[in-house]
């Protein structure tokens, strides 16, 4: 097993018990059964390690609209992994450090529609289309967090249907 896997299983293992802000390099590193410097050859901190974790399942999940798979299909599957790895993601998005998953998510969001967006005619330069996907970025990150946070009381299909009911209809037009 490389490296890098090692490490993305000791992350995931951690954050199954404990936050974020509470985990340590030397964990990790003890978790994976490394050393600090292959962790900093693979990583520059924790919160890069935790980015690499989740944007492992976001590009196979919500990821894939940039490749053609309908906007309902890949939210639904991405809140299926959502919820799947619950302990862990609300241990990662506690933190409140700026470096933190939720920030991250945010801007993976923003980059998967930017692209979508891009493929399908968008002008996403415009104040209006920029707007439109900084508040469904934003807002759908914010309401999976809230989601999860909550212990997930509303099921995966209402939770799909309104957040792309609530979408800006700048954007919304575009996936339909």
């Amino acid at each position: 097993m490389l490296a890098k896997e090692k490490l993305i299983l000791a992350i995931e293992r951690l954050l199954s018990k404990k936050e974020l802000d509470e985990i340590t390099v030397s964990e990790i590193v003890a978790e994976a059964s490394l050393c600090r410097k292959t962790f900093y050859r693979n990583f520059m901190d924790k919160y890069d390690l935790t980015d690499y974790y989740f944007k492992q399942f976001f590009e196979n999940t919500f990821g894939q609209i940039i490749c053609g798979e309908d906007f309902d299909t890949a939210l639904f599957r991405y809140l299926e992994i959502c919820e799947s790895k619950a302990d862990i993601l609300l241990n990662a998005y506690s933190s409140a450090d700026v470096n933190g998953l939720r920030n991250y998510d945010i801007e993976s969001t923003r980059r998967a529609y930017e692209k979508y967006l891009l493929e399908k005619g968008a002008d996403i330069y415009a104040p209006e289309m920029k707007f439109a996907i900084e508040i469904a970025a934003r807002g759908g990150t914010d309401m999976v967090i809230e989601w999860l946070l909550n212990g997930m009381k509303e099921d995966k299909k209402t939770l799909q249907v309104l957040i792309k009911r609530t979408l800006p209809n700048d954007l919304l037009k575009y996936l339909e």
